[in-house]
């Protein structure tokens, strides 16, 4: 290994004439000893051993020999670079990472002797990293990516995926700082000093950022943080009806119920709203107590496509809490055209015929709600984003015996109100009073509108 305390080399020359002392040019000069050169001596033997248990016993060798010169002689860059050296072939990145930060603080020169062997660990082990992504084990990938972090941070690429993953595995405080890490190097002087390709493509890869910041200080209970992070969204794109809508639901999370209503009715009132936008902001009007608004919103929900359960479903609801008793069968008998084995449906129906007095629509919806053999319940749709969707829920066997099958056939309807397709879920009823999961998922390239089932026994 060649000896790095011989001489300052070329560049050290180059920065002296450019002006200033020596010692503030180059900072600490490295300096051989005893250690450094048993370490150096080590490094030298491994690099010619062919048998990888032999080369792995004199990079330990070394690396002791680097930790003895470090804890005599602090501030001694050399020590600290050969112990960088060794910790890198015994795959100890953080150790390695740090020792070469050390040296280079104590001896600037470094950088530049260093920086090749860094980025070309860095680009390794993000190919490394990369195919366990792409199979979806992020906590595999993670631990890699955080090894090449730990050696190389003049480039953000592996900063904004290991953001990226720590927010999908859930740990958003770790995913947090490494988007904050993001912010300081894309303000640094080493991103104004590429060419402006360069700049633009790491602009482009962070522009995902700023809403996953939002989303995992949400995530992490920092609702007044998030608040502030959704309002810089919004206010970045208007027509974000997402940005506007999570803005709410975290005002809401903070404890700012009357800020939240404000974002919720102003959004009520912009124009050409989907289904999904209404029902959202139904919700957040409901889990505030505003009836009123909560009415009006699900109720356009519903206008805007007849096959909205779940509108149907918050509409009555919301209408029994308001005590608006007459609207409610109209509503339910929407409801329950969609959704016939629903036992809620019909006490919602039968509990509003009742208050409006009458009686035979009462005990006829009563009827239904008691005598029914299967129901169903803890309906949920989960709409893909570019299309297609899930319906889950819950069977509950009423009268039937153990072991029966049902089957549901799920119709999902587009955006217009058309049914665009059917698929079957067959479940094997528990014992009575006992629910079972279903699951129904529609692939499709058209948005999903809304839903029905019939279900049918054997």
């Amino acid at each position: 290994m060649k000896r790095v305390a011989a001489g300052l080399g070329l560049i050290a020359f180059l920065m002296v004439l450019a002006g200033g002392s020596l010692a503030a040019q180059v900072g600490e000069r490295p300096r051989d000893t005893d250690y450094t050169d048993d370490a150096e001596d080590a490094i030298d033997d491994a690099e010619d051993e062919d048998d990888e248990a032999k080369r792995r016993q004199y990079y330990v060798i070394a690396l002791t020999a680097a930790q003895a010169e470090i804890a005599e002689n602090p501030n001694n860059p050399l020590g600290h670079r050969l112990a960088a050296m060794a910790s890198l072939e015994l795959e100890q990145y953080a150790e390695a990472g740090a020792h070469f930060d050390q040296a280079q603080e104590l001896y600037p020169l470094y950088e530049f002797e260093d920086a090749e062997l860094r980025e070309r660990t860095w680009i390794d082990l993000y190919q490394e990293a990369s195919p366990l992504v792409s199979a979806g084990d992020y906590e595999g990938a993670t631990a890699i990516f955080e090894n090449a972090h730990a050696i190389f941070q003049d480039r953000p690429e592996i900063m904004v995926t290991l953001a990226q993953l720590y927010g999908s595995l859930g740990d958003y405080e770790r995913s947090i700082v490494f988007i904050e890490q993001v912010g300081v190097f894309m303000n640094s002087e080493a991103v104004a000093a590429k060419d402006s390709a360069t700049v633009a493509d790491w602009q482009d890869q962070a522009s995902v950022l700023p809403l996953l910041h939002a989303q995992t200080l949400a995530g992490s209970g920092r609702s007044a943080e998030a608040a502030d992070a959704y309002r810089s969204l919004s206010e970045a794109d208007p027509s974000n009806m997402e940005h506007i809508r999570s803005l709410a639901t975290v005002l809401m999370d903070s404890g700012d119920e009357a800020a939240a209503l404000l974002v919720y009715a102003d959004l009520l009132s912009k124009p050409g709203l989907s289904g999904p936008d209404l029902f959202s902001i139904g919700v957040g009007f409901y889990q505030a107590s505003d009836w009123v608004n909560a009415v009006r919103s699900f109720s356009q929900a519903v206008e805007l496509n007849a096959t909205d359960r779940d509108s149907a479903e918050m509409w009555a609801r919301t209408l029994l809490l308001d005590e608006l008793f007459t609207d409610i069968p109209a509503v339910a008998e929407q409801w329950a055209a969609l959704d016939p084995n629903s036992q809620n449906a019909y006490l919602i129906w039968a509990q509003a015929a009742n208050k409006n007095g009458d009686t035979e629509a009462t005990q006829q919806t009563m009827g239904i709600a008691q005598n029914m053999e299967v129901a169903v319940d803890q309906l949920q749709l989960q709409r893909f984003g570019a299309g297609g969707g899930n319906v889950s829920g819950n069977v509950v066997n009423k009268t039937l015996e153990e072991g029966t099958s049902v089957t549901l056939t799920v119709t999902f309807y587009g955006t217009s109100g058309s049914p665009i397709g059917t698929v079957t879920s067959s479940v094997t009823l528990a014992a009575a009073d006992m629910a079972e999961l279903f699951n129904a998922q529609f692939d499709s390239a058209e948005l999903i509108g809304g839903y029905s089932y019939e279900l049918t026994v054997g």
